[in-house]
């Protein structure tokens, strides 16, 4: 096989390795953010990167503290979904464009709906008959990211997150004993959670 062909071949291969390295790390951010793993969360970081979304602008590492906290006090679950991604790579730099929508529930009193949906909207719960039933925060939008390789290694250097939509309401429930009230499968918000189990039993 000519030189050249065994080189394009090689890069090839070595492109298609970084690109699932890159996708890896993004569908990690998901699963950091909804079991609440810091230290997952904090490793898909290089330590000097930079982060900007809608309600913060700084370090990574602070974004990391910051958003596990509130998330853990604010939320009862989570679930983020990154949909599809759009990737350029240069030698060890790339750049990613992803999109997602983010699913959050919300339980509480009339001032933690009212702390954070507004007061308008929770005195109409309370009205309606429900301020008690729990309250749905979902948003859509872009990561737009920088990522280089370091030591073999890919992580985020930094990152600009999109809100494009959101949309919240009271949560709806079927009847006592009905079918969709039997539908009961709750995740761990931890390392408790199922998927940890199961990536452990092959040593992830």
């Amino acid at each position: 096989m000519p030189q050249e062909n065994v080189q394009n071949n090689g890069a090839a291969i070595n492109s298609i390795h970084d690109r699932f390295a890159i996708e890896d790390l993004l569908t990690s951010y998901a699963r950091a953010i909804d079991r609440l793993d810091l230290e997952l969360l904090k490793s898909l970081y290089h330590e000097d990167a930079r982060t900007g979304h809608a309600w913060f602008e700084g370090t990574a590492r602070d974004f990391a503290d910051q958003v596990i906290a509130f998330s853990r006090d604010t939320f009862v679950s989570t679930m983020h979904h990154v949909t599809h991604t759009l990737i350029a790579l240069n030698g060890d730099t790339a750049a990613a464009e992803s999109y997602y929508y983010a699913y959050h529930r919300l339980e509480g009193d009339i001032d933690k709906v009212a702390g954070f949906f507004g007061k308008s909207y929770a005195e109409r719960c309370a009205k309606d008959g429900t301020i008690d039933d729990g309250h749905e925060f979902i948003s859509g939008g872009r990561y737009v990211d920088s990522l280089t390789k370091r030591n073999g290694v890919w992580g985020l250097a930094n990152r600009e997150t999109t809100v494009e939509w959101k949309h919240f309401r009271p949560v709806t429930h079927g009847d006592p004993g009905s079918g969709i009230a039997k539908i009961v499968a709750p995740a761990g918000r931890d390392r408790n959670d199922v998927a940890y189990r199961v990536f452990a039993a092959i040593g992830r």
